[in-house]
């Protein structure tokens, strides 16, 4: 697999098959996965402060605290394999998004932004099958009625403003999530396709 020459931050609105995209361009590209959520999910079975930080805050449907994500951003960032580029999975509050910003920049390193959409319809309905049945426990705890519609109004105030501030910088491409997996990926792939060409 090849190297894009670029990051890629993936983000999108809640249950618009953000994982399943990821997954889909790991396949095709030599990336290295930045997963904020698979960070979050472990520290809340960690015995320690950061640990009951997280239990406090993310336990509770509230994002992880910015100071706990920026210390693992860093980290991450540092520790960059030379045959991969970055796909970023989370991130999503202003704060991170500009950490990542000026990391990337000081290792001179370009990057690309999608934003996956999903109408709070499509939200309700999703959030909800998937608490069902044998699916993680973390999504029958998170998508009860009353939690997705804190969820949605929480994420269109705050992962909004991060949306505004890549657009302010050019590097967002809005991506329709309500349509077929393979027409994301699709739309994905070419936006992928512009932006190489537009650096050559």
């Amino acid at each position: 697999m090849k190297k894009l020459g670029f990051n890629i931050i993936l983000l999108g609105m809640i249950a618009s098959g953000k994982d399943t995209q990821a997954n889909i361009l790991k396949k095709k590209y030599a990336l290295k996965f930045i997963e904020t959520g698979v960070y979050s999910r472990k520290l809340l079975k960690e015995k320690s402060k950061n640990g009951d930080w997280a239990r406090r805050t993310t336990g509770k449907g509230l994002p992880l605290p910015t100071v706990l994500l920026q210390k693992f951003l860093i980290k991450e960032i540092n520790n960059k394999p030379k045959n991969k580029d970055l796909l970023f999975l989370g991130g999503r509050l202003k704060p991170e998004a500009q950490l990542i910003k000026k990391l990337l920049t000081a290792r001179k390193e370009n990057f690309l932004v999608f934003y996956i959409t999903l109408p709070d319809k499509e939200v309700y309905k999703r959030s909800l099958e998937r608490s069902k049945g044998n699916m993680k426990a973390i999504f029958k705890v998170l998508d009860t009625k009353k939690l997705i519609t804190a969820r949605i109004k929480w994420h269109k105030d705050q992962v909004g403003k991060t949306v505004k501030y890549y657009k302010s910088l050019g590097k967002l491409k809005i991506i329709n999530g309500n349509q077929p997996i393979p027409k994301i990926t699709k739309d994905i792939l070419k936006a992928i396709e512009e932006y190489k060409k537009e650096k050559n």
